[in-house]
């Protein structure tokens, strides 16, 4: 291998990098605070190694002898790692959200933990369902399944091809909706059976006003709470296995992402 060949792989290799580094950084598991940056470092760059037979040649023109070209090549490869690890973000975060919404009517709103990944406090069922739902998707080989995806895009999208596209903003937002309706749904049963308990108290507090409901009302809503959570565990199950599995929202969100931002003709 001539010296031009090797520096012709080496500006391929790091516009693979680029690529996987901003995907894995973007991603909640890969890119979590609690991996040590040198590790993740030499994850990134073991990936993007492996990873480098899949990774078309850029476009003619796209190499450090042209500056500006070779800048715009890495920019779009950043930005196409991100997205696709933004969508993957939006699916952790509606089950979070959820847990902070029942977190609100259950009084434990009022109680926080230090979440050591994000590096803020948070309520501690959204806490408690952000580590079940990586431990569901480590057990389904979620990590492996959004390895595939992000091999697909070596296959889909050429080095330095990514496009920004005016409906990239929207994709997003509908992305943000979706994962913020998710959440919701999936704390809708929780939510609504401590509601009927507000109710039945207030009926309590009415028909027997001697006594003391605010004593006896925040356990009781903690362990109605606590029930329906558990009773809910099945579900978030479901929805781990529905999120990731080929036809999943997460996927869906990717494939909008690859085909509105690949280049014209493919």
């Amino acid at each position: 291998m001539d010296l031009g060949t090797l520096y012709a792989a080496f500006d391929r290799y790091l516009l693979v990098l680029v690529r996987v580094t901003g995907f894995l950084g973007a991603t909640p598991f890969f890119g979590s605070r609690a991996i040590p940056s040198r590790l993740k470092m030499a994850l990134g760059l073991a990936i993007a190694f492996f990873l480098l037979p899949l990774g078309k040649p850029p476009a003619a023109g796209v190499e450090p002898a042209s500056p500006g070209r070779y800048a715009l090549a890495i920019g779009s490869e950043l930005l196409l790692g991100f997205a696709l690890g933004y969508a993957v973000t939006m699916t952790f975060s509606a089950l979070q959200l959820a847990g902070q919404l029942i977190d609100v009517p259950m009084g434990f709103s009022l109680v926080n933990v230090l979440d050591p990944v994000l590096a803020q406090q948070v309520p501690v069922l959204g806490q408690f369902q952000y580590i079940l739902f990586t431990v569901m998707f480590l057990a389904i080989d979620g990590h492996h399944h959004l390895l595939q995806a992000l091999v697909k895009t070596f296959e889909l999208i050429p080095l330095g091809g990514f496009q920004y596209f005016p409906g990239l903003a929207e994709v997003m937002v509908k992305g943000f909706g979706a994962a913020f309706l998710l959440g919701f749904k999936v704390s809708l049963p929780v939510i609504s059976a401590l509601f009927l308990t507000d109710v039945a108290l207030g009926l309590v507090a009415r028909a027997v006003p001697q006594m003391n409901v605010f004593v006896i009302g925040f356990p009781a809503k903690i362990a109605v709470g606590l029930v329906f959570v558990m009773l809910m565990l099945p579900v978030y199950v479901g929805f781990v296995d529905l999120a990731f599995n080929p036809r999943g929202d997460v996927y869906r969100l990717i494939a909008a992402i690859l085909k509105g931002g690949a280049p014209v003709g493919r």
